[in-house]
């Protein structure tokens, strides 16, 4: 688990950027990919080599459509799975994360978990173990159980703390973090086994590492404002536990997966 508070701008450039940069590099690749596609038809001259290149550059950009749409399926399963439980949340898979108000877990101000939201972070952890096992390894071991194939797993789960905008900022920071880690500590604790899962993404030789992390990030990542919506029913959104599914590019042997099942 790692605790990534601060109570510096800097520091929060820099959260702010370590979430997003997956999303970034994506988006720039796929424009890349695009560029280079269409140049190397252009200018082709049927050589060997240049049309391997050009398939080389379909299966990147297959695998990296892949990875999105296995995030969107990961997060859609989650969020349906509440929602049938009976769990308000929000579900944004094109930014891979799961929304859930403070209103179900805190009192305003507090990081001590509700009755009602207890029920509601033991229905989001039995969610996660419905799900996640076909997308993460039991520290380095098979879960056993019966997933599709996919070339692609969960690399970090962070569990993000927000606040609105009012009181002292060195307080939402601290409330923040508190709140983040008083879900992941509830999680575990009702269902253990979540704190086994880990990334079947790392190299060869490593120890694996599991996916739960947590952040506060204060008042600093604001939803976008509503048309038409009240200050109060604002800052009430913003008070909220994002959870945000991160999938990194796969290495060489997941590609060489990949790459089988794409032919």
């Amino acid at each position: 688990m790692a605790i990534t508070p601060s109570h510096r701008a800097t520091e929060e450039h820099e959260e702010s950027f370590f979430v997003s940069m997956t999303d970034m590099m994506v988006g720039m690749l796929f424009l890349f990919i695009i560029m280079l596609m269409f140049f190397a038809m252009k200018f082709s001259d049927d050589s060997g080599d240049l049309q391997a290149q050009i398939q080389s550059l379909k299966e990147q950009l297959a695998l990296l459509q892949g990875a999105e749409s296995t995030r969107s399926r990961i997060v859609n399963e989650i969020g349906h799975a509440l929602k049938e439980k009976g769990v308000d949340v929000t579900i944004d898979a094109d930014n891979g994360l799961l929304r859930l108000p403070e209103s179900i877990l805190f009192d305003t101000n507090k990081s001590d978990i509700k009755e009602d939201g207890k029920i509601a972070v033991k229905k989001l952890a039995a969610a996660l173990y419905e799900v996640l096992p076909c997308y993460t390894t039991n520290k380095g071991l098979s879960w056993g159980k019966m997933c599709p194939p996919t070339a692609f797993g969960v690399n970090a789960l962070l569990i993000e703390g927000h606040t609105d905008t009012d009181g002292y900022k060195a307080r939402n920071w601290e409330l923040s973090v508190q709140r983040a880690l008083a879900t992941y500590q509830l999680l575990i604790k009702e269902q253990e086994q979540l704190d086994n899962m880990c990334s079947p993404q790392q190299k060869a030789g490593e120890d694996p590492y599991p996916i739960l992390s947590i952040a506060g990030f204060a008042s600093n990542r604001p939803v976008p404002r509503q048309t038409d919506e009240s200050d109060n029913a604002y800052k009430k959104r913003n008070r909220r536990i994002d959870l945000r599914f991160i999938i990194t590019p796969p290495d060489e042997k997941t590609l060489d997966t990949a790459r089988r099942a794409i032919q």
